[in-house]
C-alpha cells in the first residue's frame, strides 16, 4: 500500500505531480476544518506538506496519531508546535532556500520608499510633471540603518547594508557576538537611533507586537519602517496613522496582519510601499523550495532521513 500524505498547505504542482506518482495526497489546504477534513483517513496518514503560514497547528498533530514528518515549503514557524511535533517525535523541515530574495526585497523597498518611487511612477504617469517637478525623497545610502531580528534574513539584509555604506545597528532578543554591528539595548532604542528600520524577526501570531506606537513615533516623521517578516509583528493601526498623520516619514510593507486584507487607508497614502507578500516569490526560489520540499520527503521515506530538519 503507497504512503498516505495531507497537504495542508498549497504546493507547487510539480513537487504534487511528482509525489503522486507514488504516494496518495489528500488535499484539504481549502478545507476551513483540516483536521476534521482528515479524520476519515486520520489514522492513515504519515506525512504532511505544508507552507510556513499554515505550518502545522496543535489541531492538526493531534488529529494525526501516526504523523512522522511535517514538510514545510517555506521558513516560518509561527504557526507550527513546534513543542508539540518534538514531543511526538515527528521531524519538522524547512525550505531554507530563501534568505537572498528576502533580504533583497527588504532593501528594494527601503529604497522605493526613502526615494519616493512608486509615488515618482504615478506622477510620470498622471501627466504631473509636466506642471513642475514634484517633491524630494531622501537619501538611501550612508544612512543609519536598524534591524530587528538578525537571523539569517537580517543578517542578509545586513550584508546589502554594508554595499551601502550604511551605518548598521541590531537588536536581537539573543545577541550575535561575532557580527561586527553595535547592538542596541532594546528595539525601542534601536529605533531612536536609526533612519530606517528593518523589521526581520519572528513571533508567533497572538504573541504582541513587536513594533509599537512608542517605535514607530522614535522613528519620527523621516524615519522609514521596512517589513519583510509578519505583518502581525507590528500594531498596524498605529501604523496607519502615523503615516497617514506624517508622524512616521514612510513605510515599505510586504506582510499584513490579515493577508490579504490590507487597511484601506494605506491605499491613498503616498508614503507607503505595498507589496503583496512577494519575498520569496521569484520562479528560481519558489521552484527550489518545492524542489526541498520534494526532496525531504522522498528521503525521509526512502529511508534517509529528512534533509533540512528544524
Amino acid at each position: 500500500m503507497p504512503v498516505e500524505l495531507a497537504a495542508i498547505g498549497l504546493q507547487r504542482d510539480f513537487v504534487l505531480e511528482r509525489l503522486e506518482r507514488e504516494f496518495v495526497i489528500h488535499r484539504v489546504w481549502n478545507a476551513p476544518d483540516k483536521a476534521a477534513a482528515l479524520a476519515p483517513v486520520a489514522e492513515r496518514i504519515r506525512g504532511v506538506l505544508s507552507h510556513g503560514m499554515a505550518g502545522l497547528p496543535t489541531e492538526v498533530i493531534r488529529a494525526l496519531p501516526n504523523l512522522e514528518i511535517c514538510v514545510l515549503n517555506g521558513v516560518g514557524l509561527e504557526t507550527t508546535d513546534l513543542a508539540l511535533a518534538r514531543e511526538r517525535g515527528i521531524v519538522v523541515t524547512t525550505a531554507q532556500v530563501l534568505y537572498d530574495d528576502v533580504a533583497d526585497l527588504a532593501i528594494l523597498l527601503g529604497l522605493a520608499a526613502c526615494r519616493r518611487l512608486v509615488e515618482a511612477d504615478r506622477f510620470v504617469r498622471s501627466g504631473r510633471w509636466q506642471h513642475g517637478p514634484m517633491a524630494s525623497g531622501h537619501r538611501f545610502s550612508s544612512r543609519r540603518a536598524g534591524i530587528l531580528g538578525l537571523g539569517r534574513i537580517g543578517t542578509a539584509v545586513a550584508k546589502r547594508l554594508d554595499g551601502f555604506g550604511s551605518m548598521i545597528s541590531y537588536y536581537d532578543p539573543q545577541p550575535k557576538p561575532d557580527v561586527p554591528y553595535p547592538i542596541a539595548s532594546s528595539a525601542l532604542a534601536l529605533a531612536a537611533d536609526a533612519d530606517i528600520l528593518f523589521l526581520c524577526a519572528a513571533g508567533t501570531h497572538g504573541g504582541g507586537h513587536i513594533v509599537t506606537a512608542p517605535i514607530l513615533d522614535a522613528l519620527g516623521p523621516t524615519g522609514v519602517l521596512v517589513n519583510v517578516a509578519r505583518g502581525w509583528l507590528v500594531d498596524e493601526p498605529a501604523l496607519v496613522r502615523a503615516l497617514a498623520e506624517k508622524r512616521l516619514g514612510a513605510a515599505g510593507l510586504d506582510v499584513f496582519d490579515d493577508e490579504p486584507h490590507v487597511p484601506p487607508a494605506l491605499f491613498a497614502l503616498d508614503n507607503v510601499v505595498l507589496t503583496p507578500h512577494i519575498a520569496s516569490n521569484t520562479e528560481e526560489t519558489r521552484r527550489a523550495m518545492g524542489q526541498n520540499v520534494l526532496d525531504n520527503v522522498l528521503s525521509w521515506f526512502g529511508g534517509q532521513g529528512a534533509l533540512t530538519p528544524v
